[in-house]
């Protein structure tokens, strides 16, 4: 698994309520190719999907 950190920007998790740049990696199963985001504080699980699908997330409301 490679974990890189790109240029996003930062996002409030869920999880632990704090503002994070998100950690991304990637990783290969089954299924495909993984895209998996993190939170850098608590480290749970904020997305993962499927690489072939895109990058669809900025497209994506939050309230």
């Amino acid at each position: 698994m490679e974990v890189t950190k790109s240029m996003q920007k930062e996002v409030k998790c869920p999880w632990c309520g704090q503002m994070v740049v998100p950690g991304v990696s990637h990783s290969k199963n089954d299924y495909g190719d993984i895209v998996e985001r993190r939170c850098s504080k608590c480290g749970k699980v904020l997305a993962a999907y499927l690489e072939e699908e895109g990058d669809f997330l900025p497209d994506i409301r939050t309230f």
